[in-house]
């Protein structure tokens, strides 16, 4: 678990496993590629086997959620295109001082004018998702032939996102877009009387803890005003100065 500290801070994020920091983006950061884009890149980079029915993972053996990765971003058909733009982007985020490239068994981050690489692979890449869940959660290419291990399960895997994504994006054409950021943003600026360019420069985990306390303290106010008033038989709201953070 990450210190919550850390994550309120919005400081980049040690990630010892890869020798790298990662970079918890703002906001306006996060509009230079688009909201949509990059939170369609943070979901393929959490992909994983768990995800499917307890019938599909019967064979799966040592495919882990790297080799799954690997598989989609090496999709040749249009949706799988577009998520392969949308990971490099979000990870361009992550990772701002780095040239991101594909390697069949790892994606390499290379300095500009430096000679060292440094890698995401199977070894590290769980814990990568692990840290990444915790910045941004909230309750709220063809495959090579010698791609290994067990290309037909990985590439099993890539369809089934495959068509989910084909789906939702038909159920997409009739819905209104949803602009999660932005929304709880001006929301927070408004509720809060903060310059929005201000909220702006908050990270995710910042916005949603503000928005949360927000959100308590705003029960509290109005349960001590009806109370007051003479109000009777009401619920007690939720300590508004609860953890927030506390994981599931």
């Amino acid at each position: 678990m990450l210190d919550s500290l850390l994550l309120l801070s919005g400081s980049d994020i040690p990630f010892i496993e890869a020798q790298l920091s990662i970079h918890n983006p703002t906001l306006k950061e996060i509009s230079y590629v688009g909201e949509e884009n990059f939170l369609n890149g943070y979901q393929l980079l959490n992909v994983s086997k768990n995800f499917l029915p307890e019938k599909d993972k019967v064979n799966l053996g040592d495919i882990s959620n790297f080799d799954i990765l690997i598989a989609i971003l090496r999709e040749r058909n249009a949706v799988m295109q577009k998520n392969r733009s949308c990971v490099l982007m979000a990870l361009a985020l992550l990772f701002p001082s780095y040239a991101i490239s594909l390697k069949k068994d790892s994606i390499a981050l290379k300095k500009e004018g430096a000679d060292e690489e440094y890698y995401l692979n199977r070894d590290n890449y769980e814990e990568f998702q692990q840290i990444i869940k915790q910045m941004f959660s909230f309750n709220t290419g063809e495959q090579d032939d010698d791609f290994k291990p067990d290309g037909r399960l990985a590439s099993k895997i890539a369809e089934k996102l495959r068509k989910r994504h084909e789906k939702l994006a038909q159920l997409d054409k009739n819905s209104t877009k949803v602009d999660i950021y932005s929304r709880y943003a001006s929301i927070l600026s408004t509720g809060l009387k903060i310059n929005i360019e201000d909220i702006l420069n908050y990270t995710p985990y910042q916005l949603f803890d503000q928005l949360e306390r927000y959100r308590l303290k705003q029960d509290y106010d109005i349960f001590i005003k009806a109370q007051l008033a003479g109000a009777k038989d009401l619920k007690d709201p939720e300590d508004w100065m609860k953890d927030v953070h506390s994981m599931s």
